[in-house]
């Protein structure tokens, strides 16, 4: 079955179920339809993940209930992420014996559980990748709530997605492509400070790097890089390196969703094909975004008015220089327009029967880690994630006024 007829299927089923919640007095109450997949890990020799560097092997069964094909096999598990690591809800990283695939997804042996857990809606990662999916970012990954189970003892809820990797029917930018992360962590073999904004370039591809290949790759960033910072800019020839809707469509679900990690930058992503430009993606890490890096709540419209270049670090410094471009701005206003037109109510669609996945699973989430910000109802929870979107289509609404 497609997503996207998954989603449109159990928004029916969202809204009647509503209905009936109300009529019965139990509003919230998903749990009578087991609808969520169900991932059980058990680890050889009951061990625990407790690290990020080692794999353990184990048993994987997924049960699809009538939704997705199930599966079970071997695979290795460990943890991953960075602050999120730290977190008492663990994110891993599984890596199956043999590429399958999983959900009706392009088979692959990587595959990453996301915790979510610094808000207990989990309802926020699921919305800016419908976004990108909606403005047609390539290798945008999909989110697909699961529950999860290991050595036998329950963890919650979870988003399974693929693994950031190059490789086809993932982030396929051929064997000659290449694939940038702008980071503050700097925590890579292969990385750089670039001359003009100071920015932590680090490469995540092609892996097979030398001090020759590493060279080449900043000597051309920094070619692109000096255009920007050129007093001549934007009159000058900085498009020809760089991929003008790739960045507009990239900068709305960042502006969107609130999402700040451009500004450091943190998880921030660059690809480009061999002879071509420079284009923004993957979109990733939406831990801090809809407001939680002003007021460490997710959803709380007093800050849905603030920017995300409202600073002066490396990724604001850069990036921000962008929208000073009259031809950026006028691709940001119709691109903006068209997709408010197009695709917000889809959007508000898609996030009521993402709600409805998730509402079946809150209660049993909660009561192992905690509400964690969230009210605890999903109804709460979905109307709260609706209306800082309408405080936050109203901020940009204002912002593209201001252009000339």
């Amino acid at each position: 079955m497609k997503l996207s007829t998954f989603f449109s299927l159990f928004f029916v089923i969202f809204l009647f179920s509503c209905k009936k919640d109300k009529e019965n007095g139990n509003a919230g109450d998903f749990n009578a339809a087991p609808i969520i997949p169900h991932i059980k890990i058990d680890i050889d020799n009951g061990d625990e993940v407790v690290q990020k560097s080692v794999y353990l092997s184990a048993d994987i069964t997924i049960d699809g209930k009538n939704n997705y094909e199930s599966y079970s096999g071997r695979t290795e598990i460990r943890g991953r992420g960075n602050t999120s690591w730290g977190m008492p809800k663990k994110p891993y990283r599984i890596k199956l014996e043999t590429a399958a695939p999983l959900f009706g997804l392009t088979a692959h042996k990587s595959w990453i559980l996301l915790a979510e857990y610094l808000d207990g809606s989990m309802l926020y990662n699921s919305i800016p990748f419908e976004v990108a999916k909606m403005l047609d970012i390539p290798y945008t990954n999909n989110i697909i709530p699961v529950e999860l189970t290991i050595n036998g003892q329950y963890r919650g809820l979870y988003a399974f997605t693929e693994h950031k990797e190059v490789k086809p029917g993932r982030i396929d930018v051929g064997n000659d492509g290449l694939l940038l992360e702008l980071d503050s962590y700097f925590d890579e073999d292969w990385q750089f400070k670039s001359a003009e904004f100071d920015l932590p370039v680090m490469i995540d591809y092609p892996e097979d790097m030398t001090t020759a290949k590493l060279a080449a790759i900043k000597n051309e960033f920094e070619s692109f890089e000096a255009l920007v910072a050129d007093p001549s800019f934007p009159n000058n020839n900085y498009l020809d390196y760089f991929d003008d809707l790739s960045f507009v469509n990239y900068l709305i679900v960042y502006k969107l969703t609130q999402n700040r990690e451009i500004s450091h930058p943190k998880s921030t992503y660059i690809n480009k094909l061999a002879g071509g430009k420079y284009r923004m993606g993957i979109i990733w890490d939406f831990d801090w975004a809809f407001g939680y890096s002003a007021s460490g709540q997710h959803y709380d419209v007093s800050s849905a008015n603030i920017s995300i270049f409202a600073d002066n670090l490396p990724g604001t410094n850069f990036f921000r220089k962008f929208m000073d471009d009259p031809h950026i701005q006028g691709l940001f206003k119709d691109r903006w327009n068209w997709f408010k037109a197009n695709k917000l109510e889809d959007l508000k669609k898609h996030v009521k029967s993402y709600a409805a996945l998730v509402g079946q699973a809150m209660e049993a989430d909660h009561e192992v880690w905690g509400p964690r910000n969230s009210s605890g109802d999903i109804h709460v929870d979905l109307n709260n994630a609706l209306t800082w979107l309408d405080a936050r289509v109203n901020f940009i609404d204002s912002y593209v006024a201001t252009f000339e």
